[in-house]
């Protein structure tokens, strides 16, 4: 095997990996909280805390993985990610599942950024667009793939036990932790070195990356960056009000979701193709504009729904949507970084992603109490209508 394909294999089984977490988390996580007799603001106030946690580490994370090795930091985020669903799955007490929780969250900051700089500077294709595109794209139907086959190991998994799904996140990430300390190699990437401790490596990182943010070359990262904290907040509202929509308003049975989650990855395996050739064609801005108004205008059908096929239906374009638009933000993003703090730069707009989501999903627990489901689903799709107009007037009408 070349080095390019063994390269390319193993950011795509890190992408599978992912999905298949995101697809239980995504479909699963609150659900199975509510059944254990939490109520919705501490579970939604756990998600929104975790999440800032996640922030205070992000820096020194892209610093192990800037200053150091990104493969040392990928695998540390891999083995504390099947430490953390090991302890979800062992306990069931709230305050116990609490500190796993966040460690999850942290272990994700390990991985942030660090997984796609790896890839894109051993592949040396930095500010190469095209092939960004396409390795996002490819990426991103790996990761959809993950969701097919979490929504499948859900579904048939609760029959057993609802508390069988952290066991199989918690295995399939300690698989991939062997996989990249056996084969990953590191390429085109000379670790920088300083007398400084971790702390203050974190902090020089931090200044350069902000420093490279408000640069005035820099205005597209910044419109990126502003976007992409209403869009992340837009998200965090839907993903909140949506499986209690279908549970609490539809009756959709729980165990239905999983399943429902791998379907609609099904629908969504050819999404990422769209974006891809949508950005060969038109750059970034038409694009993401044009994506986030017809996802816009299916939430708001979602959010209406009176029925379980119209709320599936609209589901599945939310779906296909995001995946679509996830790889054109994905590589406009990428485009604009610099590989020298690539790594740091990705711990950034993890950053701008987790501030807006936790907010987004602390507000939406909130609105569900005190709004409702519907409001709180259709306050999600008028912060991706502002989202659009952001990118609208923001971004540049072409990228080469």
């Amino acid at each position: 095997m070349t080095f390019e394909k063994k390269t390319k294999s193993i950011l795509y089984g890190m992408e599978f990996t992912h999905g298949i977490r995101r697809a239980l988390v995504w479909a699963l996580a609150l659900v199975y909280f509510v059944s254990l007799g939490f109520p919705i603001i501490p579970i939604t106030t756990l998600f929104a805390v975790s999440t800032i946690i996640m922030v205070l580490f992000e820096f020194p994370t892209g610093a192990i993985a800037d200053y150091d090795s990104r493969k040392k930091s990928l695998m540390i985020s891999f083995f504390l990610m099947f430490v953390a669903f090991l302890g979800i799955f062992l306990f069931t007490e709230f305050w116990i599942i609490v500190p796993f929780w966040i460690l999850g969250d942290i272990a994700w900051a390990f991985s942030s950024g660090a997984g796609s700089a790896w890839a894109i500077d051993a592949l040396k294709i930095a500010k190469k667009k095209d092939r960004i595109v396409s390795l996002f794209s490819r990426g991103s139907i790996f990761n959809q793939g993950g969701h097919i086959i979490g929504g499948l190991i859900g579904f048939f998994i609760i029959a057993i036990s609802f508390r069988f799904i952290w066991l199989a996140i918690a295995l399939t990430n300690l698989v991939m932790f062997f996989v990249i300390w056996r084969y990953m190699e590191e390429r085109n990437f000379k670790p920088t070195k300083t007398p400084h401790n971790y702390l203050m490596k974190s902090f020089i990182k931090a200044r350069e990356s902000f420093s490279y943010l408000i640069h005035s070359d820099n205005l597209e990262l910044r419109i990126l960056m502003f976007g992409g904290f209403f869009s992340a907040m837009a998200f965090s509202f839907f993903s909140i009000g949506m499986p209690l929509m279908l549970t609490q308003n539809l009756n959709l049975d729980p165990e239905y979701l999983s399943g429902l989650s791998g379907l609609l990855a099904i629908l969504a395996l050819g999404a990422p193709l769209i974006g891809e050739k949508m950005a060969h064609k038109k750059g970034f801005r038409k694009p993401l504009t044009g994506l986030l108004i017809a996802v816009g205008l299916a939430m708001i059908i979602f959010g209406f729904s009176k029925t379980l096929a119209l709320a599936i239906l609209a589901l599945a374009l939310v779906s296909i949507l995001e995946v679509a638009i996830d790889v054109v933000e994905d590589s406009a993003f990428h485009h604009v970084f610099t590989s020298r703090i690539r790594a740091s730069l990705g711990s950034l707009n993890s950053i701008n992603w987790a501030i807006a989501s936790s907010l987004g999903v602390f507000l939406a627990g909130l609105g569900v109490n005190f709004l409702g489901i519907v409001n709180t689903i259709l306050i999600g799709g008028i912060f991706v209508f502002l989202t659009s107009f952001i990118y609208l007037f923001g971004l540049k009408k072409e990228v080469k």
